[in-house]
């Protein structure tokens, strides 16, 4: 494995672990691929008992410390267009009781993370 690969795993492993315990998300998948793309993380989140669960699909993205681009800026509208079809995708064969969904980005530059909740909605 590269070492650029490997920091990208070890990226989306924390991601998730994060996710789980801080923010007590219910995971569902990582890695969702489909002929459009794939996402890194998908979980359920309810933030009350009477409120409607929601979708969360989380693009994790990584950069060296001194990388040309940052990590949010590589998010570019192309991608962007990429994640909602495979969102769609993933939402067609869903049987879950979420009544809405977002995209969230964590981002990774060295090892400085940030948070980019609600990012946009589909």
């Amino acid at each position: 494995m590269y070492p650029r690969h490997q920091f990208g795993k070890e990226s989306e492993f924390l991601a998730r672990e994060w996710f789980l315990q801080q923010k007590g998300y219910r995971f569902l998948e990582n890695n969702y691929r489909c002929r459009w793309g794939e996402i890194d993380l998908i979980f359920e989140f309810q933030s009350s008992e009477i409120s409607p669960c929601e979708l969360v699909f989380v693009e994790v993205r990584s950069r060296a410390e001194r990388a040309w681009v940052s990590p949010v800026e590589s998010l570019d509208w192309r991608k962007q267009k990429r994640l909602q079809k495979t969102a769609h995708h993933f939402i067609s064969q869903y049987r879950g009781s979420a009544r809405s969904m977002r995209f969230d980005l964590l981002f990774r530059q060295g090892s400085d993370w940030g948070y980019l909740p609600n990012l946009w909605f589909a």
